[in-house]
């Protein structure tokens, strides 16, 4: 890789924009790399105004493919969980040109620069890149045939912050690609979650994979929350998708999930948008710390005395 130029960064931000000013404000803070936004046509305007973003839809875009999804498809697919982001990861890697693409989960807050990590694994020969995701230090599915299969797996990687060469995602003009990364569970094998399969299918066609918060703790071990790139970022789960559920309460989740996403709303919310919302926040000790000491001017961490 030779320039920026070579590498596409973006994230995905449908019928949920109104999270996007933390994420924006700190991402920019901290790095001086051009990011997409895509959303749909009626909240592009909506997108906060910064000359390193691009916001746009999926049809101003793409070019017309019997593979790739409309952004009337894509947002259908927002009714039925992740199908709608699957959708637009599909459209991203058949079309972008760019050698190295970089997803942000848009619920993230920056502390300090994360990309610098995810491109020096790419430069040194990685074909993969970003956090770790357990597999057989996972804390759940850990009974019976599935559980078993699951042990036997390399970890994954989590896609809240991942970097990848676009030459080394096997089949990516197959009519499955979607499914798999949805994370549909292949014929072979049960999975954990998003774009797992693309992942292992990646590993066995040799391609290098490197876990930059634990790089040299082999294939299967513990996440190092104390790593750079842990610290560097305050992390959601499932916050787009609590917004997404309070403005359509029709959308088909599990009721597990969509108590768990709006909770994560909830406390994204009150420390973040300064708004409260009629659910109870989620309880987490060593998040809400983080955010009480978050100084939203330098995006920063205040330091103790």
């Amino acid at each position: 890789m030779k320039s920026l130029s070579s590498v596409f960064i973006w994230t995905e931000a449908f019928n949920c924009v109104e999270i996007l000013p933390p994420f924006i404000a700190s991402f920019t803070k901290h790095h001086n790399l051009p990011i997409h936004v895509f959303t749909t046509a009626e909240e592009v305007a909506l997108v906060p105004k910064n000359p390193f973003v691009t916001a746009s839809t999926l049809d101003g875009n793409f070019a017309t493919s019997i593979l790739l999804c409309s952004q009337k498809s894509s947002i259908r697919g927002y009714r039925k969980g992740h199908l709608g982001t699957a959708r637009v990861w599909s459209n991203i890697i058949r079309t972008r040109h760019e050698e190295v693409l970089i997803h942000l989960d848009a619920d993230t807050v920056f502390l300090g620069e994360c990309i610098q990590p995810l491109l020096k694994a790419i430069q040194n020969g990685a074909d993969l890149a970003g956090t770790r995701r357990p597999y057989f230090h996972r804390t759940y599915r850990k009974s019976g045939r599935d559980g078993a299969a699951l042990d036997k797996h390399p970890d994954a990687i989590n896609t809240d912050i991942i970097a990848f060469r676009r030459r080394s995602i096997p089949d990516k003009f197959s009519p499955f690609l979607t499914r798999l990364i949805r994370g549909k569970r292949p014929l072979r094998f049960p999975v954990v979650d998003f774009f797992d399969p693309v992942v292992f299918k990646m590993l066995r066609s040799r391609r290098v994979i490197e876990y930059v918060d634990s790089p040299e703790d082999g294939s299967q071990s513990k996440p190092n929350q104390n790593s750079s790139i842990y610290r560097n970022r305050i992390s959601f789960a499932a916050v787009g998708s609590g917004l997404n559920f309070m403005k359509n309460p029709q959308v088909k989740t599990s009721p597990g999930y969509r108590e768990y996403a709006l909770s994560s709303y909830s406390i994204y919310s009150k420390y973040l948008l300064d708004k409260d919302i009629p659910f109870p926040a989620l309880i987490n000790e060593e998040l809400e710390k983080r955010l009480r000491d978050l100084d939203k001017s330098s995006w920063t961490l205040r330091e103790k005395d």
